[in-house]
């Protein structure tokens, strides 16, 4: 193994909606030293980067589908930025694509995001990995402290709204069933910071009273109330979703 840093091994998150072109750029990642997580829609990339620290961060242009065109596709890189700052993350942020125009990548290099381009050269790869992770911590822009709006925000926006079931109320069911604080203490801080992320400040602050509570020490069965107030919230935001 080519392992390109003296230091502990870094964690990467491909996000690629092709599997040939996903499974070729992971091979290449690994065979780099690196521990890489794949996965192949928004929804999936957003629980990751909830859920998980990262490094570094490989997003391909066309994630969310050639179909939604390049406005899109560059407001949900710039979205993904956001998310990744707000969450508290410092994960460096590349984006693979094919040839764009001067004016496309200066709105990517303003997020503070590295292009490598198809097809993809494992030398240049190679540099631009130990460039950047043995580079400055990015900071956020300006443009990203204020908060993003546009397409692709909505794209991730939507996404976060589909995975709330598999991702969040599934869980939150399961912990009262089984009556389990902890677990509901646990699903309660991940939704409270996630809905926060995306401006569903409602869903962000009901979820934060009941951890509150839980983490005072108050009974599940006292909190019960509060975190149905949760799970009314998230599936209204479902329905008018839809």
């Amino acid at each position: 193994m080519n392992d390109l840093w003296q230091q502990p091994q870094q964690r990467a998150l491909l996000a690629d909606r092709d599997p040939a072109s996903r499974d070729r750029l992971g091979q290449h990642l690994q065979a780099l030293g690196l521990d890489v997580t794949a996965v192949g829609s928004s929804e999936e990339l957003i629980e990751q980067l909830l859920t998980t620290t990262i490094e570094v961060v490989f997003i391909d242009l066309n994630l969310a589908g050639s179909e939604v065109g390049t406005e899109a596709s560059l407001d949900a890189v710039s979205a993904t930025a956001h998310l990744i700052r707000g969450s508290g993350q410092t994960a460096s942020i590349i984006v693979v694509t094919t040839p764009l125009s001067a004016s496309d990548q200066a709105r990517l290099t303003a997020q503070d995001a590295h292009l490598l381009y198809k097809p993809i050269d494992p030398t240049a790869l190679k540099r631009l990995l130990e460039h950047d992770l043995q580079g400055p911590t990015p900071e956020a822009s300006s443009t990203e402290r204020a908060g993003l709006e546009g397409d692709g925000l909505g794209l991730l926006r939507s996404a976060f709204i589909e995975a709330l079931n598999s991702h969040y109320l599934d869980d939150l069911r399961s912990a009262l069933e089984q009556h389990s604080a902890s677990q509901a203490q646990a699903v309660l801080h991940k939704l409270k910071g996630s809905a926060g992320s995306f401006g569903y400040h409602q869903l962000g602050a009901l979820a934060a009273s009941a951890e509150g509570l839980l983490r005072q020490g108050h009974a599940l069965d006292e909190v019960a109330a509060q975190i149905e107030a949760v799970l009314a919230e998230a599936e209204r935001l479902q329905q008018s979703t839809n």
